[in-house]
């Protein structure tokens, strides 16, 4: 009878249905957060409000360059964590009440993890750094075909936009900064992006596919390809994955969400040493420093802790 199941068109129904009831909770979060965003945006940075021509430039000007504008990393930081707060996380809890009838909680199915998982998924993040970099060196300098030149210098273009916003983002000023920059790009992003992709998408497909493999690597791959980074595909692809077997196995999504913070914040910290003088190495010059036979041994030490989570979860 399952078997059968997974073959009929009703599956694919009601994974479709489901699919596009979450899709439109995703754009009204994301309408909203980027709404309240803004208003918070303008508060901070005391917009001008009497010409509505002239509000409407500033605002769509200080979206296209907020260098531009003074104290606009905190205005940006702040349109930045209510548009993940009400995207990911309220449009999450939106559609497991209104659609699935259940509330975030039931994300944990699982047993509490032992602090020994959360540990080795944050060693995974550590000795895969240099597997990440050499990925990510060699992402970039990937060339489509010919015939692709429109559709590469429109990724081109998609890149550098958000390449420049990421070190807008990640310029800190001050500790008090570095702080907001590791609530909001660390802790809201991976508590957001995790329940939405992991806990409710990746789950969608699991459930209705049949297959948790495949499910891991598509919610993967819409995962990267939704950041618009198209020369850091890859990388972002794989460490989904990553996050997404760690939800397969340990059915908490607190081992993911821990891991994708550790990641994020990993990132932040090193810019931050980096802007302060304290370390001498430039985190986005890293890759290019990354010699091949270091990358196979950050492979070898990732597959063996990998490995230990499985085989604790398997005896557990």
């Amino acid at each position: 009878m399952e078997e059968n199941y997974y073959q009929s068109p009703v599956r694919w129904f009601g994974l479709a249905s489901k699919l596009i009831s979450l899709f439109g909770f995703f754009l009204l979060g994301s309408f909203f957060g980027q709404f309240f965003g803004l208003l918070a945006a303008v508060y901070i940075m005391n917009f001008p409000t009497a010409d509505m021509v002239q509000f409407q430039k500033l605002i769509l000007d200080f979206v296209s360059h907020p260098e531009k504008y003074e104290n606009s990393f905190h205005g940006m930081m702040a349109l930045q964590w209510f548009t993940a707060l009400f995207t990911f996380v309220l449009g999450s809890w939106a559609y497991l009440s209104f659609v699935e009838k259940r509330s975030i909680s039931e994300l944990n199915p699982g047993e509490t993890p032992d602090w020994r998982i959360f540990l080795w998924a944050i060693l995974v993040v550590l000795v895969g750094m240099p597997l990440m970099e050499f990925i990510i060196q060699w992402n970039q300098n990937i060339q489509l075909p010919a015939g692709f030149e429109d559709l590469e210098n429109w990724m081109k273009s998609s890149e550098d936009t958000m390449s420049n916003l990421t070190r807008f983002l990640l310029n800190f000023q001050s500790p008090a900064d570095f702080a907001i920059g590791l609530a909001v790009i660390a802790g809201m992003a991976a508590l957001g992006e995790e329940i939405f992709f992991r806990g409710i998408l990746q789950s969608l497909f699991e459930r209705y596919i049949g297959n948790s493999h495949a499910a891991i690597w598509i919610a993967a791959a819409i995962f990267s390809f939704i950041h618009f980074q198209f020369y850091g595909f890859f990388p972002r692809l794989f460490l989904g994955a990553f996050f997404g077997y760690l939800y397969v196995w340990f059915r908490n999504i607190w081992v993911p969400i821990l891991a994708h913070f550790f990641n994020n914040g990993w990132t932040l910290t090193m810019h931050y040493m980096y802007q302060q003088k304290q370390i001498d190495i430039d985190p986005e010059q890293m890759g290019t420093m990354i010699p091949w036979w270091s990358a196979i041994i950050s492979l070898v030490l990732v597959a063996f802790y990998m490995k230990r989570l499985h085989d604790y979860k398997s005896d557990s």
